[in-house]
């Protein structure tokens, strides 16, 4: 017992030094303090305990055996997660000991398990076979975790996992074709194949290796036996726990626990049907018949339009740039997501909630049906496709319309959409595009890569070529519902921006992943009605506009104010608050005076 004692301080010692010697180098660990979080402590604990447990219970010559098995996966886990925390500046650097006590614990895993699959001979082909899957998984998700890193730049957090939850295959399609080569994705699968039979040999291997040991286990009496059920049940059941606590699985948790995001999101619809009953409209309003279109773009940057960027160096929005001059156009050159992906963003955009006021989607109502409570009629024509997560918020406000038109055609069909619409004295027409969604060139009918003029060497040909797509279909739109439609009011904003680089997201995160454009056309009669509305927005231009106040605008925009409105977060009210001081995004994390930009 004596030397078990002194053989696992030396190990634990050793364990705290390498490591403690490793961070030192990386610089994110500059002073004694700075390892001192609670996590790192009990990992040295952790190590301990292994270390005690394994030369008490097991001889040497079954240590030695089972080394080369039981060393791989932990010092895998432990190099890519110290790299990540000390080496690549992410953020929660708390969770490192948390990462250091699950590689003590795989380290266990094959002793344990090799022990008592001498006892069950028969089982052997099935025990290996789950211990290979597991294995298997073990290897693939720090490898998981690298790529993430790299070909995004930042941490996946549970906004990611939401998005990842949230995708489709066509969208999966598309990542892949946008951030790496075919010949990328056949090298995963074969590199996942080729790990599947490292893990199946190397558990069956572990297996022949237990089995040919004589005597695995120091004691066989009473306490003995005692000894090792306890370093078992001790051992697998700090595995488990620890497993739900690091990479992935502590992300799933998030997203998947009572209270998360996920969850209020897939009861919005719960909520919102409550919350309408009790919803009231402000008396005094009377919009003047005909179409209200209400566009929503995706992954639109402002800063690649020239209509918001003069200087920009493509002509990508003659369109829009005409129209600007105009007064029945005002545009928001100061106008930000509220969020970085389509999920969260639109969530707030098309519902009461917003950063400045009550955020909780349980106490919402959603932008239709405040316009269906005015009298409007309301059509969502959309060219998205339905997920499974987004179907709690995008998809679950588009169905409360009272049609709903789900196209597998490029954008520019909303047209052929529009021109079959059933009459309706008074509607608003909900316009949900592909936009600039990666892969850009794919959102661009192939016939009509070449109309736009972008320039071949624009090293952002592809996505510039969107934005001039995009502008010539609102051109198209505009003009037939304006000749056609008695086109009263037309609104444009995307869902988010796009970084070219790490295109949209919340790790890593940049102000360019917000910054969107936002335009708002009222008719000249629309105008002599209500005369004070173009008024406040051309004065409001160049103030700053977060797409979570969207629900506020088109409240006050299209006479549908009800109980839920707030004149403050409406860019066409005298009332208006929201300014550089107070203005944010990222879900109040981030405030937009911190932008570089701003």
């Amino acid at each position: 017992m004596k030397q078990s004692i002194k053989r696992s301080l030396l190990t634990t010692l050793l364990f705290v030094v390498v490591a403690a010697g490793i961070l030192k180098l990386g610089g994110d660990y500059p002073t004694l303090a700075s390892y001192m979080n609670p996590r790192l402590l009990t990992s040295i604990l952790v190590v301990w305990i292994v270390s005690q447990g394994l030369f008490s219970v097991f001889t040497d010559s079954y240590l030695k055996k089972l080394l080369p098995w039981a060393v791989v996966l932990p010092l895998l886990w432990a190099a890519v997660f110290t790299w990540g925390y000390g080496f690549a500046n992410l953020p929660e650097k708390k969770h490192l000991g948390d990462y250091y006590m699950y590689a003590a614990l795989i380290f266990s895993l094959p002793y344990v398990l090799g022990v008592w699959s001498r006892r069950c001979p028969k089982a052997r082909i099935p025990w290996g076979i789950l211990q290979g899957l597991l294995a298997l998984f073990l290897l693939v998700m720090p490898f998981v975790y690298v790529g993430y890193y790299v070909v995004m730049g930042g941490e996946m957090d549970m906004f990611a996992m939401m998005a990842i939850m949230a995708t489709h295959s066509d969208e999966v399609k598309s990542f892949f074709t946008t951030v790496a080569s075919p010949a990328m994705a056949v090298g995963s699968l074969v590199l996942i194949a080729l790990l599947l039979v490292l893990s199946m040999k190397g558990s069956f291997s572990l297996l022949r290796a237990a089995a040919s040991c004589e005597n695995p286990v120091k004691s066989h009496t009473g306490k003995g036996k005692i000894g090792l059920v306890l370093v078992t049940i001790l051992f697998i059941g700090g595995f488990y726990r620890m497993f739900t606590h690091v990479f992935p699985v502590n992300i799933y948790r998030a997203v998947e626990s009572k209270g998360s995001d996920f969850q209020v999101l897939s009861q919005m619809n719960n909520n919102i049907n409550r919350n309408v009953g009790t919803m009231v409209l402000e008396e005094g309003q009377n919009a003047p018949d005909g179409t209200y279109i209400v566009i929503i773009g995706e992954s639109a940057n402002r800063d690649h339009m020239k209509a918001f960027t003069p200087d920009y160096r493509e002509n990508n929005t003659p369109w829009l740039s005409a129209m600007a001059k105009t007064p029945d156009f005002a545009l928001g050159y100061k106008a930000y997501s509220n969020f970085p992906n389509t999920l969260m963003s639109l969530s707030y955009a098309l519902t009461s909630a917003n950063q400045y006021g009550d955020n909780d989607l349980r106490h919402v109502v959603s932008l239709v049906d405040a316009l269906r409570k005015a009298g409007f009629a309301t059509d969502w024509i959309s060219f998205k496709n339905r997920s499974s997560l987004s179907s709690a918020g995008v998809t679950m406000i588009a169905e409360r319309c009272d049609h709903t038109y789900w196209e597998q055609n490029p954008d520019e069909y909303a047209l052929n959409v529009l021109k079959e619409l059933p009459p309706a004295k008074k509607r608003v027409v909900f316009i949900n595009i592909t936009g600039s969604h990666y892969t850009y060139k794919t959102r661009v009918p192939v016939s009509r890569w070449n109309q736009f003029g972008i320039s071949p060497n624009n090293p952002d040909h592809d996505y510039d070529m969107t934005i001039a797509y995009d502008d010539w279909i609102m051109q198209n739109i505009f003009n037939y519902a304006k000749g056609n439609m008695d086109l009263q009011a037309m609104v444009y904003f995307s869902d988010h921006g796009e970084n070219m680089k790490h295109f949209h997201g919340t790790s890593p995160f940049y102000f360019d992943m917000v910054h969107i454009p936002f335009f708002v056309y009222l008719s000249p009669s629309y105008q002599a009605k209500y005369p004070d509305l173009m008024r406040q927005m051309k004065a409001h231009e160049h103030t700053v506009f977060t797409n979570d106040m969207i629900f506020d605008t088109l409240s006050g925009l299209f006479q549908a104010r009800t109980s839920f409105y707030h004149k403050e977060y409406d860019f066409s009210s005298p009332a208006y608050a929201i300014n550089g001081d107070n203005a944010m995004t990222m879900d109040r994390k981030r405030k937009i005076k911190e932008d570089p930009a701003f």
